[in-house]
């Protein structure tokens, strides 16, 4: 429970430190005193909003800390374990600090730790109830959070699948729609790529080929001057030109000359020997010479042929790559990506297969999870008609209907609203469109008192749940939170002199103001000041002997009240 609040230049509040008491304390006080400031401030501690504005002016810097006892809170004192902080004698503070220059810091028993970790703690430790979850109550929007928190772990555990499995199934439905998008531009695509691909393979192209067009194109091109020196050596090495000898014979000749006279002088056969090696080198050569000179049949329509294939091969150079290589490369390139297109229809057959089985899978765990809500509604509503018999409102009827979404949601395919009958012999209706201020608090007070067993927290904080309460009413709602506060701490904001009466603590928060500042400040009231306070929320003028004798009146009736109860 809350053992004790420090707030340090916060808001209109200097400097200040209120011990709780266990069980049922009370804050009262005039309207602008600074009630709200201690809520916000609780609200801080427990990982709030923080807002620069709240720091007191003047100050640079502002800070909450919040003493809990948390050693009959095992839930507690594990998480706080896990987080490597210590809990001596049962004992943690929570502290807050902010500064104008944007620095918040958050410290568990002088240990500084993420925003997320003290939130996750302090949710263990203290539930607010404030003005905004009557209009959350309002909200139908709301209403299915309700009931998910009254169904416990069974509802959480199936509404957390039914998420991971939306989660999934949205991720199968992106990845569909992403390989099905701008199917025009793919269909574009294919046709281009098949284009290319039929273009290249036509041309059959063979690495090096271009070179030797190249050449052979020359090659045709000079043929007269081939065809002239090839002649024209063939005749002087092979065939002779004129009535001289041909190279060949000259060779022969000079050779057998010299063999005839070898034998006179060694110098003699080494030169008949060299004259026989240009003999038959000139013999082999005048056999190509001739091999040339038969060959030389040269096609006028081949240069045409060679000249066009030479052109197809640059037309594709220019279109596809730099290189006949480079045009090979591409089309093999465009044939794969032509391919994987053409199975992407297989991967979209595959995905529509996936999403269809996803899909099934989500249905079954929102009919799962619907099944689970439905014994929860049933429950719920028969657990608020009891305690709103309790709270005055013992023929009203109260039920949490469900309606089908019409496909599944991350949170299932349940619509739930709370419907409400406050007066025999009338229809049930929503109840945001009929309920009345004092209706609404006390179907908020009795969620509240269901869940207290369910949420595990040791303190519960009621920032002004009486509004449109009064009367008998009041005194009622004050009797249902006594009895909530057997179990739990509780603190209450109130301003019915009613539910006041009925505090185990009092506290008087009270604005003082000088000629130049303003301060709030908050004690503990005994007897004679609660006597005094509880005379001023009754409308008593001037502390009269008759506004003060019926306060006391009220708090002996109060602790009379909580006796028997």
């Amino acid at each position: 429970m809350l053992l004790e609040l420090t707030i340090e230049n916060i808001a209109l509040i200097e400097s200040l430190r209120i011990e709780f008491a266990a069980g049922f304390n009370v804050l009262t006080g005039e309207t602008g005193a600074g009630k709200s400031i201690v809520v916000d401030s609780v609200n801080l501690a427990l990982g709030g909003r923080a807002d620069r504005d709240i720091i007191r002016t003047g100050a640079e810097k502002g800070s909450v800390q919040a003493l809990f006892d948390i050693s009959g809170n095992q839930n507690a004192l594990s998480y706080a374990r896990e987080q490597g902080i210590d809990a001596e004698d049962g004992m943690i503070a929570v502290r807050r600090e902010l500064s104008r220059g944007g620095r918040n810091i958050c410290r568990v028993s002088g240990v500084i730790v993420p925003l997320n970790v003290l939130k996750s703690l302090t949710a263990m430790l203290m539930d607010v109830h404030g003005q905004h979850e009557h209009q959350a109550l309002l909200n139908p929007a709301r209403h299915l959070d309700f009931l998910d928190a009254f169904g416990g772990r069974p509802v959480a555990a199936a509404r957390e699948s039914v998420a991971a499995l939306h989660a999934a199934r949205g991720k199968i439905g992106a990845e569909l729609k992403k390989l099905m998008s701008d199917v025009s531009e793919k269909e574009r695509l294919s046709d281009v790529l098949s284009f290319q691909v039929q273009e290249i393979e036509a041309a059959k192209l063979r690495p090096g080929e271009e070179e030797k067009l190249k050449q052979k194109l020359s090659i045709l091109e000079n043929a007269e001057k081939i065809r002239s020196g090839v002649e024209t050596a063939c005749g002087l090495v092979y065939q002779g030109a004129g009535r001289g000898p041909s190279a060949q014979e000259a060779l022969q000749q000079s050779t057998e000359a010299m063999e005839r006279i070898a034998g006179l002088d060694a110098k003699y056969g080494a030169l008949a020997g060299k004259l026989r090696e240009l003999y038959y080198a000139a013999k082999d050569v005048g056999y190509e010479l001739q091999a040339l000179a038969d060959d030389l049949d040269f096609d006028p329509e081949l240069i045409d042929r060679v000249a066009a294939r030479l052109d197809a091969i640059d037309r594709l150079e220019r279109k596809y790559g730099p290189t006949v290589e480079a045009v090979i490369a591409f089309g093999k390139d465009a044939a794969k990506r032509l391919e994987e297109l053409k199975s992407g229809d297989e991967s979209v057959a595959a995905l529509k297969k996936r999403y269809k089985e996803a899909d099934r899978q989500l249905r079954e765990a929102c009919g799962a999870l619907t099944a689970l809500r439905r014994d929860a509604a049933e429950r719920l509503g028969g657990e608020i008609c009891r305690q709103l018999a309790d709270l005055g409102m013992a023929r009203t009827r109260f039920e949490v209907r469900l309606e089908p979404e019409p496909k599944p949601l991350s949170t299932g395919m349940d619509r739930v609203e709370f419907m409400i009958s406050p007066n025999p012999g009338e229809p049930l209706r929503p109840l945001a469109n009929i309920a009345s201020g004092g209706e609404i608090s006390r179907v908020m007070l009795a969620l509240k008192a269901i869940s207290m067993d369910g949420n595990g927290v040791d303190s519960m904080v009621f920032d002004e749940i009486d509004t449109g309460v009064s009367g008998r009413m009041a005194q009622v709602v004050g009797e249902k939170m006594c009895l909530i506060a057997r179990s739990r701490q509780v603190l209450c904001i109130t301003h019915l002199p009613q539910i006041a009466a009925l505090g185990d603590a009092h506290f008087l928060v009270e604005k003082q103001s000088t000629d130049d500042h303003t301060e709030t400040h908050v004690k503990r009231l005994d007897r004679e000041g609660r006597v005094r306070e509880l005379s001023r929320l009754v409308g008593g003028a001037n502390d009269s002997e008759s506004s003060l004798s019926h306060a006391g009146h009220m708090l002996d009736d109060a602790a009379a009240r909580k006796k028997a109860l």
